[in-house]
């Protein structure tokens, strides 16, 4: 309401000196200029500010949820960088012990090869010298064959180069005899 009195009182304070520059101002010259000016305070007071201050206080609270925003985007990444800050100072640590943990488990792995290669190797031996006893047998088992086929060549040769055919039919005889007393 001040800035309508500061108005006010300008306006009067002019118009006699105006008035008496050019010629004296009427009241009708006075009167309706200060209603109309009157009129259009009183408009924008009723319509203009309250969208005004509607506008201003929403785009105030607008820039507060913003800077609220940009305040927790800001702690967050605070605490973003200090977490990776953090790890980047643990880094080296945690490099040594996965590099420790990955050496021991190559141990372990190794250690745990070599056992099963020589429980491999013990098994392929097993199993060749089974197979050179089996071959060993095989072999056995073959020239007892021959020499039995030889001997019993090397008999029949000596039995028909040795026996007459009186020896033949007194040993068919004795054979004959000795089954029919089984019997």
């Amino acid at each position: 309401m001040s800035l309508f009195v500061v108005l006010f009182l300008s306006e009067l304070w002019a118009a006699p000196a105006a008035a008496a520059e050019e010629h004296a101002a009427s009241v009708t010259e006075l009167i309706f200029p200060l209603v109309n000016f009157l009129i259009f305070l009183y408009l924008i007071k009723r319509y203009i500010l309250p969208l005004a201050k509607d506008y201003l206080k929403s785009r105030r609270e607008e820039i507060a949820a913003a800077v609220r925003e940009a305040d927790e985007a800001k702690r967050w990444a605070d605490a973003l960088l200090r977490d990776y800050q953090n790890r980047l100072a643990r880094l080296s640590e945690e490099t040594r012990v996965i590099r420790e943990a990955l050496r021991a488990e190559g141990e372990r792995e190794k250690a745990k090869l070599l056992a099963e290669a020589e429980i491999l190797v013990t098994r392929i031996k097993t199993d060749a010298d089974f197979l050179v006893e089996q071959e060993v047998k095989l072999t056995r088992q073959e020239l007892r064959r021959e020499i039995a086929r030889v001997a019993q060549a090397a008999a029949e040769k000596l039995v028909r180069n040795n026996l007459s055919a009186a020896d033949q039919k007194r040993m068919v005889s004795e054979f004959l005899s000795e089954v029919g007393e089984v019997r």
